[in-house]
């Protein structure tokens, strides 16, 4: 799956957001597997593909920065701004085994394959990621070893383009996505196994 499925604007299926690609019909890919992501969001029709989480590195919680140990808060909130930077790692490795190795601190176990699936369809058009979402999290719930994140994420400037040109194939354009991200703590770590739409606006 792609930045452009898992943030397709309705969300589709797995997660995945229409994006806008100029001269060619939008697609599904990377974020088929995510179960979640692609389901659609925000009410827009037909399935979108989702864009890959951006490069820049994770925001850091208060917490975190001032050096004070963690609230599990904190945590959930590391993981889940992690999972999307892995995302756009792990699709710019361009190599099934490196991505894996990437993305599992991050995703649960049952979803990385079909991400992987999604990465290759992009691999095999010479496609790596440009831009970063940007997460705006509006509520964090802790129930035992499950979290939900409530987002509504910025995709406008993320797409993917040509690993061999750097011409920009598609973009995801919806700064608005509403989604929730279920995290599980399995081995010591919160990881992402679940996201899905919300189909209505979103203000972050």
């Amino acid at each position: 799956m792609t930045l452009l499925d898992a943030a397709r604007p309705p969300l589709l299926a797995a997660f995945g957001l229409s994006r806008r690609v100029a001269d060619r019909p939008s697609r599904p890919a990377f974020l088929a597997g995510l179960t979640a992501l692609a389901l659609g969001l925000a009410g827009c029709g037909g399935q979108a593909i989702v864009a890959l989480p951006a490069r820049a590195a994770p925001q850091a919680s208060p917490a975190a920065v001032a050096g004070a140990p963690q609230t599990p808060q904190d945590q959930v909130v590391a993981a889940y701004t992690g999972y999307w930077q892995a995302l756009g790692q792990a699709l710019d490795s361009q190599n099934a085994v490196n991505a894996r190795t990437i993305l599992a601190p991050y995703a649960a176990s049952a979803m990385i394959p079909s991400l992987i699936s999604g990465f290759e369809t992009d691999w095999s058009r010479g496609e790596v990621q440009y831009g970063s979402p940007v997460p705006h999290i509006l509520s964090v719930r802790i129930t035992g070893d499950r979290a939900n994140v409530h987002d509504c994420a910025d995709f406008s400037n993320a797409g993917v383009q040509s690993a061999s040109t750097g011409q920009v194939i598609g973009g995801l354009g919806d700064s608005r996505v509403n989604m929730i991200s279920t995290l599980v703590f399995t081995g010591g770590r919160w990881l992402v196994s679940d996201q899905i739409p919300v189909v209505l606006p979103c203000v972050p």
